[in-house]
């Protein structure tokens, strides 16, 4: 699917199906029905548009690429269990890859993406590195996370 912009910031959306030839529909019309069906209430199409723009141009984009850098290191089980160990109190490397029965790389690896994320810190002493959580209240976010799965399960 390819898109372009046209005059009036409308945007003309053109799906290329070989089987049936061209069909060509606007953003517009598609929100013109929508806001005839009365699912959005009265307002007309461009209206609703830049409305909706005026709201992402609002958004604070450097705080959302945190929470999303956040989030990426949350998405992975192995990573979850270690922020768990962690949040239990400062471990060392070699305890959390003993724990969740790890490979060195392996381990090095993810420690290295929760602390790139910002939700881990760690200290050298001598040639060992200890883990500790990057801010205190992550522990209670991963609480609160365990709470609405179970809830939505």
């Amino acid at each position: 699917m390819e898109g372009r912009e046209l005059e009036n910031n409308i945007f003309i959306n053109v799906d290329l199906n070989l089987g049936s030839g061209l069909s060509v529909t606007t953003t517009q019309a598609r929100l013109r029905r929508l806001a005839e069906s009365g699912l959005i209430g009265t307002c007309k199409p461009s209206e609703r548009i830049s409305e909706l723009r005026r709201r992402v141009s609002d958004l604070d984009e450097v705080g959302l690429r945190h929470v999303q850098c956040i989030f990426s290191g949350l998405s992975d089980l192995t990573r979850l269990k270690i922020l768990e160990l962690i949040g239990e109190g400062e471990l060392c490397g070699c305890e959390v890859m003993a724990a969740l029965d790890l490979t060195q790389p392996t381990t090095s690896h993810h420690l290295g993406i929760l602390e790139r994320s910002g939700l881990i810190s760690s200290r050298r002493e001598g040639k060992w590195v200890f883990y500790r959580l990057a801010n205190p209240k992550l522990r209670s976010l991963l609480r609160k996370g365990l709470m609405i799965a179970k809830e939505s399960a």
